[in-house]
């Protein structure tokens, strides 16, 4: 969180200032109507002639009869109001009746009359306006002209009054719903961080709720199962979308029954009505304007739950794909309400007292009008195109288009909004914070960047790892950060001439700090060569697991072991390690630029890295307490899980050297297992002779491989690994383990690992499916009485 939390900070300073100088909104910097009675007697005095009153025709003057038709509207001048006895008699005594029957104070009423019957002038004051003698005759609903002083009319006054005060509680009430929404949105992130960041810093308050039966219960009932079923991570049939966890989805059907509720209630209407010719048409404006307010609201917690550089994450804990589901799950929300304020617009003009389809049209060629179409459009496109299909086979695609649309959307509520209403309602505000947000998190991985990258590239060595499409990818960052586990950054690529805007998140599977020593034991290139002096496999460019564990292949010259080409060039500089697959776009451009490479198996690549994200102590926690930790990885996931193997191989020569008491997230850990399944049976061997090395250095490191996958070469390997495994076992039982042909059984290796009395988290790091059945057996493993906890390192879409 160290970049995030400044720029986070400025972002909201910067917006903070810029609301207050637009006044805020409705009820908060911004009130209507404060002198409603004023406000009542001015409205429905305004609309009458004074003998000032001028007209566009000079015929029709001053002079003319009172009793004359009038087809065109005349206008009267603050200078006309301010000399005008009847007027400003009038005025003087509406207000003082009306007002005083509202409880306002004289020195209130005195105000207001400057406000609205001189225009803010000083004179003629309240006092000396008041007619000294009480006006006897009321205005006629249908009269024109206020040419003596009078009594303003009762059911002019009384329609006035209640139409503006109507108004005035709606668009307080929305506003009041909508900040209701965001502090309880936000309120739940904020306990939840509250509670996390509690369990993480007092080791004693963790070790309480570990005893208590109660915990046991809310892991067992809320925090660890899926909804129904045991789906959370893996898709549902022909891939619709996700179920989400049992605990995010009572936060959602909390957000969700929260909009419903707001969206429908304390809505109601005034008759007889100076503004809507029905009640029908009235309560269409009133839903309009309160599912547009909250479209709005929505629009923006949607936008903050989407950014990389979501301060939440670091505060609660939970990883980017909860975040992104309640992301979607809010523009989902505010896609349907946008739809509802359009449709209930377009009805109220076919309500009773409307043209129907002739003043639609009229309205809707207005600008502000259409602009609101387009933005309710963009959204419910942005919506639609999210679909899991839609965004899991078109991902480069539905990215650029869903940017697109959501910024078509912003512009489009900018000019429906501005343009039409001014800043007097304060609805911009919601869309200063939804640009904040989205700036202050772009703004935060251009200054990732350009911090991490020192305004420059990175230097990277791509190497190709035999005999499959994983590539493992050494980069020697221009500045160093704060190394650790369950870490991702995201890398750019433009020296590929690919699209240069364009990133993707990948863990770090390893680093080395300035000065230490790599933990990487070889590469593919080297393990070659110790396989062409003699130690070859039957399959061309397979590494034979005969090679003792811990010998290095030896240079000609000196017999001492050679360094890789990428230990040489990052000897003395700090160094990250990912293994990436290639898919498509990006990773499949840098595989075939890598085949394509004079050596086709290694080259060197410039390349910006924005990171590190994750791997926060809020998320890890459960981790804090364990005596056991057991890693339960599925094919490319072992890239993540590595970095806990290099935390765990640290953390225990670190406690062997100071001879005193550890520090780190696996501080209390006697154990570490590794379980992992993936169906290439060469990146299983990459992986063992180039990460898990030095894991017999670490005492309590145990590890087994199963290898899923069925080809001929695969089972040959099998055969060939396991036998040499025996034979060497006496020598490295750890490193050379067998390898097991077959799926893993998640639920025989969770309960293998579990000791009564001691505390065991399951780390997952893999495909969705194997998440959820890790899931399901931990959640069985506490029913029956065992100290199991879980942590999650596992991407959906």
């Amino acid at each position: 969180m160290g970049t995030t939390l400044p720029f986070f900070t400025l972002s909201l300073f910067l917006f903070s200032s810029y609301a207050s100088a637009t006044q805020g909104i409705v009820g908060f910097g911004i009130t209507l109507y404060q002198d409603l009675c004023c406000q009542a007697c001015h409205d429905s005095l305004s609309t009458l002639y004074l003998n000032c009153t001028t007209f566009s025709d000079d015929s029709m003057s001053m002079g003319m009869s009172m009793d004359m038709s009038m087809d065109m509207m005349g206008t009267t001048s603050p200078e006309c109001y301010a000399s005008n006895i009847p007027w400003l008699q009038t005025m003087a005594y509406c207000i003082q009746q009306n007002c005083n029957a509202d409880g306002y104070p004289a020195e209130k009423q005195a105000s207001c009359f400057s406000t609205q019957a001189v225009a803010g002038a000083a004179t003629p004051t309240f006092k000396d306006s008041l007619p000294a003698t009480a006006p006897t005759v009321e205005l006629g609903e249908d009269e024109m002209w206020l040419n003596v002083t009078s009594l303003v009319n009762k059911n002019i006054y009384y329609k006035t009054h209640g139409t503006l005060g109507e108004f005035a509680r709606s668009e307080y009430i929305h506003t009041r719903y909508s900040v209701i929404l965001y502090l309880v949105v936000i309120g739940i992130c904020l306990v939840a961080g509250i509670f996390a960041q509690t369990r993480s810093t007092f080791i004693g308050f963790q070790k309480y709720l570990h005893a208590s039966t109660l915990w046991a219960k809310l892991q067992q009932y809320i925090f660890l199962p899926a909804l129904f079923g045991s789906r959370r991570l893996e898709p549902l049939p022909a891939h619709v979308g996700y179920v989400p966890s049992r605990a995010l989805s009572i936060f959602i059907s909390i957000y969700v029954i929260m909009n419903i509720i707001l969206s429908s209630v304390s809505i109601r209407s005034f008759q007889p009505n100076t503004w809507f010719l029905s009640p029908q048409f009235e309560l269409c404006e009133y839903v309009g304007n309160r599912t547009g307010t909250l479209s709005l609201v929505n629009l923006s917690i949607a936008i903050l739950f989407a950014g990389r550089n979501n301060v939440l994450i670091a505060i609660t804990g939970w990883s980017q794909t909860a975040f992104l589901t309640l992301h979607r799950w809010a523009a989902r929300v505010a896609a349907i309400q946008a739809v509802v304020h359009s449709i209930v617009y377009t009805l109220a003009y076919f309500e009773p007292g409307y043209e129907g389809a002739a003043a639609y049209a009229k309205k809707a060629a207005e600008p502000f009008y259409w602009w609101g179409i387009i933005a309710t459009i963009a959204l419910s496109l942005a919506t639609a195109v999210a679909l899991l299909p839609l965004r899991t086979k078109f991902y480069e695609i539905f990215l650029i288009t869903h940017i697109v649309l959501v910024i078509l959307a912003l512009i489009g509520c900018w000019y429906h909004l501005v343009p039409h209403f001014g800043y007097v309602y304060g609805y911009q505000v919601w869309l200063y914070i939804s640009f904040a947000f989205w700036a202050f998190d772009r703004l935060a991985r251009v200054a990732r960047v350009a911090y991490y990258n020192r305004l420059g590239s990175s230097t990277a060595v791509v190497e190709a790892i035999p005999d499959c499409d994983v590539m493992q990818v050494t980069i020697s960052p221009r500045v160093a950060w704060d190394f650790g586990p369950g870490q991702h950054s995201f890398l750019y690529l433009p020296s590929l001439g690919y699209k240069f805007w364009e990133s993707h998140p990948f863990s770090i599977a390893g680093w080395k700090k300035q000065g230490q020593s790599s933990h990487i034991a070889s590469t593919p290139a080297s393990l070659s060569d110790s396989a062409t002096n003699g130690e070859k496999a039957q399959d061309a460019g397979v590494v034979s697991s005969a090679t003792e564990i811990g010998s290095q292949p030896k240079s000609k010259e000196s017999g001492q072991p050679a360094k890789p080409p990428h230990q040489s060039q990052f000897q003395d500089r700090s160094s990250i390690q990912f293994l990436i697959r290639a898919h498509s776009g990006m990773t499949s451009n840098l595989q075939r630029r890598l085949h394509s490479s004079p050596s086709r198996s290694s080259m060197e690549i410039s390349i910006y890295t924005e990171g590190p994200y994750a791997g926060h102590r809020a998320t890890l926690q459960p981790l804090l307490l364990a005596d056991t930790v057991l890693c339960i990885v599925g094919g490319i996931g072992i890239t993540n899980a590595l970095g806990f193997v290099q935390e765990y191989m640290g953390r225990s020569r670190q406690a062997g050297e100071n001879s005193g008491k550890s520090r780190g997230v696996m501080a209390n850990a006697k154990r570490f297992i590794l379980a992992w399944s993936a169906r290439e049976i060469h990146l299983i061997e990459h992986v063992k002779q180039n990460f898990l090395v030095h894991a017999d250095d670490a005492g309590g490191v145990e590890y087994s491989f199963w290898c899923t996958g069925h080809s001929d070469t695969a089972a040959q390997k099998l055969d060939s690994n396991n036998d040499e495994s025996q034979n060497a076992q006496s020598l490295t039982p750890k490193t050379t383990a067998a390898i097991t042909a077959g799926r893993m059984n998640i639920g025989t290796v969770i309960r293998s690992s579990l000791e009564v009395g001691h505390q065991t988290t399951v780390l997952v790091c893999g495909p969705g499916n194997m998440a959820d059945e890790a899931t399901r057996e931990v959640v069985s493993c506490v029913k029956e009485g065992f100290k199991v906890d879980l942590v999650e390192e596992a991407f959906a879409w």
